[in-house]
C-alpha cells in the first residue's frame, strides 16, 4: 500500500443551485489522501457492540445468547480489541462499519463502542467511518442483564447518534443529509464514500421493536443527485455504503433485508455514475450484480463480524488503474489472544470455539423441530441427529459465503441423503434449496470504475 499522503483541499465545495434541497454544506478545509494515490479500506458490518456494563455472566444472559442467531456478545470488548490489532497490522486508510453498531441501540453500548473506535483512529492512524443500522436508534429492545433478569436501559435518538459517533465521519462531511443520518465523506480526493442511513426507526416506540425494513426516501434520493453532481465537478469516484441491501442476496430471505424500493435506488446510484455499494444487515457473506442498459451495478454484503466467521473486506483502490479490488479476511481473534497474554481457551482458539458454537445452536433447533414432526417418527435418533448435522453446516456454509468451496463435502453425507428422502416440509424445502445454491465466488471481487 502506498504511504498515506495528506493535503489541505480548501474552498471543496460547490455552490449548488436551490434544486439540490435537503443539505447541508461543510465549508471547512478538508484533509484527505492526496489524487493520484492509492487507498485502502477495511469494511466490516453489524458488529453489534454489547457494553460489558450492561451485562454479567449469568442465567438472563446466557439465555439470551442461546435464543440468538450466534452473537458473540460475551465477547464484545475482545472482538474490538482484535479488530484494532488487525487494523495496526493491516494499516488501512480508512475503516468503515456499516450499520448495527449496538447490539439493541443502547446509550451505553454506543459510547463504549465510540471510545473502542477513538483509540483504534489514535494508535493507527486510519480514519473510522460509520451509519446506523436498524438495531441502533430509538430501539425498545436495549436491555442490561443481571442475574436472572433483563432490564430495560437507555437508547439514543437520531440527535445522540450523531454527536457520539460525530468524529466518526459526520464532522468531516462534505455534506449531509438534513432528512437522514446520511452524508458524503472524501477520505481520498479520488475516492468519496456516500454513507447512506436506510434505517427507519422513528415509529419504534411504537412498534414495540426495531423496524426490520429499510428505505431511502425521495429527499435524500434528491440529496443523492446533489452528491453525485459535486463529486463530477472534482471527478471523484464514489462508493455507496448502506446497512440494507441493495440487491437481494438471498432466495430465502428478502422481506425487511433487500431495501425497500430499491429499483428507485439503484436508479439514483447508477445515474450519478455509483456503481459500488457496500452493505451489511443480512449477516451472509455474499456478492450480487445488477444489469441495466448496460450499466452494472455490485452490492458487497459483508457477514457480520459479531458472528461466525468474524470476517470483514478489505477493498482496495487502484487510482492507475480506475479500479476497486475486494477481498474478505477473518478477524485476527487469536493472534491477538495470544498477544495480548489471554489465557481464554476459546479466545486462543476462537475460530474453532466459535464454529462449533455456531453449529451446535443451528442443530440443536433443528433436532428439536424434528423431532416435534411426526412425520419423522420413524426416523432413528442417529438419523434425526446427522439430519440435524447437515442444517448446521449448511447454515455455517451460508454465513461465511463458502457454498462454492464447502457445499459438495455436505452434499455427501448420508445426513443430506437422507433429507433428499425426507417429507416433505419447510425444513426439507430450505436444506436443498440451501445444498443448490449458486456456486460463486463471494469473497473476492474487481471492479473496472467507468471513466470521469
Amino acid at each position: 500500500m502506498l504511504s498515506v499522503r495528506k493535503s489541505v483541499i480548501l474552498s471543496l465545495l460547490l455552490l449548488l443551485t436551490s434544486s439540490c434541497s435537503g443539505q447541508e454544506e461543510k465549508q471547512q478545509p478538508q484533509y484527505r489522501i492526496q489524487s493520484g494515490h492509492d487507498l485502502s479500506i477495511l469494511t466490516t458490518t453489524d458488529t453489534h457492540y454489547l457494553s460489558q456494563s450492561l451485562r454479567d455472566l449469568g442465567p438472563a444472559f446466557n439465555q439470551f445468547l442461546a435464543a440468538g442467531d450466534g452473537k458473540q456478545l460475551g465477547y464484545s470488548n475482545e472482538m474490538m480489541e482484535a479488530l484494532g490489532y488487525d487494523i495496526g497490522i493491516r494499516k488501512p486508510d480508512a475503516v468503515i462499519i456499516s450499520g448495527d453498531l449496538s447490539n439493541n441501540g443502547e446509550e451505553a453500548s454506543h459510547k463504549d463502542l465510540a471510545k473502542h473506535l477513538k483509540t483504534i483512529e489514535q494508535e493507527t492512524g486510519t480514519r473510522v467511518y460509520v451509519i446506523p443500522g436498524n438495531h441502533d436508534i430509538q430501539n425498545p429492545w436495549a436491555r442490561k442483564f443481571k442475574g436472572k433478569r433483563q432490564y430495560d436501559t437507555d437508547s439514543v435518538t437520531a440527535k445522540e447518534f450523531r454527536k457520539i459517533y460525530g468524529s466518526f465521519g459526520y464532522d468531516e462531511a462534505l455534506l449531509e443529509d438534513k432528512n437522514s443520518l446520511s452524508y458524503l465523506a472524501a477520505p481520498s480526493d479520488d475516492l468519496w464514500l456516500l454513507m447512506l442511513d436506510t434505517a427507519q426507526y422513528k415509529n419504534n416506540q411504537d412498534l414495540g421493536n426495531p423496524q426490520l425494513e429499510g428505505r431511502v426516501s425521495a429527499s435524500t434520493l434528491k440529496w443523492i443527485d446533489a452528491c453525485g453532481e459535486m463529486a463530477t465537478a472534482q471527478g471523484a469516484q464514489i462508493v455507496a455504503v448502506m446497512h440494507h441491501s441493495l440487491l437481494d442476496h438471498s432466495d430465502f430471505i428478502q422481506e425487511g433485508f433487500t431495501v425497500d424500493d430499491n429499483g428507485q435506488v439503484i436508479d439514483a446510484l447508477l445515474r450519478n455514475n455509483i456503481h459500488t455499494t457496500l452493505s451489511g444487515h443480512i449477516h451472509i457473506q455474499d456478492i450480487s450484480e445488477y444489469q441495466k442498459d448496460g450499466n452494472n451495478i455490485y452490492d458487497i454484503a459483508d457477514s457480520a463480524l459479531s458472528v461466525f466467521p468474524h470476517q470483514y473486506g478489505i477493498l482496495n483502490y487502484s487510482a492507475a488503474n480506475q479500479t476497486l479490488d475486494y477481498n474478505t479476511a477473518k478477524l485476527g481473534m487469536e493472534l491477538w489472544a495470544a498477544a495480548s497474554g489471554s489465557t481464554d481457551q476459546n479466545l486462543l482458539q476462537f475460530n474453532t470455539y466459535s464454529e462449533a458454537n455456531f453449529r451446535k445452536r443451528s442443530a440443536t433447533r433443528s433436532y428439536s423441530r424434528l423431532t416435534a414432526d411426526t412425520a419423522y417418527a420413524n426416523y432413528t435418533d442417529a438419523e434425526l441427529n446427522a439430519m440435524a448435522d447437515v442444517v448446521g453446516r449448511l447454515n455455517e456454509i451460508y454465513f461465511a459465503g463458502t457454498a462454492s468451496t464447502d457445499n459438495a463435502a455436505v452434499i455427501a453425507t448420508e445426513g443430506y441423503r437422507l433429507w433428499q428422502k425426507a417429507p416433505a416440509s419447510g425444513t426439507r424445502s430450505y436444506v436443498l434449496g440451501m445444498a443448490a445454491r449458486e456456486t460463486k465466488n463471494n469473497h473476492q471481487l474487481h471492479i473496472q470504475l467507468p471513466a470521469r
